[in-house]
């Protein structure tokens, strides 16, 4: 079914021969995915590049402003005390390059 995932783990031991393994499985809640509760925010990543992405990156992907996209909006929190998007953009960036 599209509502549950797994999560494999596999251990190896140090020639990389495998050992063992774990497998999760979970609900895939498909409601939070597509809707937010009030006050609650989704994908941190989605607001970091619409609100703290440089206007060039923004403008390349031709993406608006955040209060453009219902995905972001439809919750009414569209802004969390003591996050900073420019600065989680960039960290974030800079994740991705090492």
């Amino acid at each position: 079914s599209s509502r549950f995932g797994k999560y494999f783990e596999i251990q190896f031991d140090r020639a990389g021969q495998p050992q063992g393994g774990h497998i999760t499985n979970y609900l895939l809640e498909k409601s939070r995915v597509v809707g937010q509760q009030k006050g609650e925010r989704t994908y941190h990543v989605f607001y970091q590049l619409a609100a703290g992405a440089p206007s060039d990156v923004k403008a390349s992907l031709e993406l608006g402003a955040p209060t453009d996209f219902k995905l972001l909006t439809q919750s009414g929190e569209m802004k969390c005390e003591g996050v900073d998007e420019q600065t989680d953009f960039r960290d974030m960036q800079r994740a991705m390059t090492t």
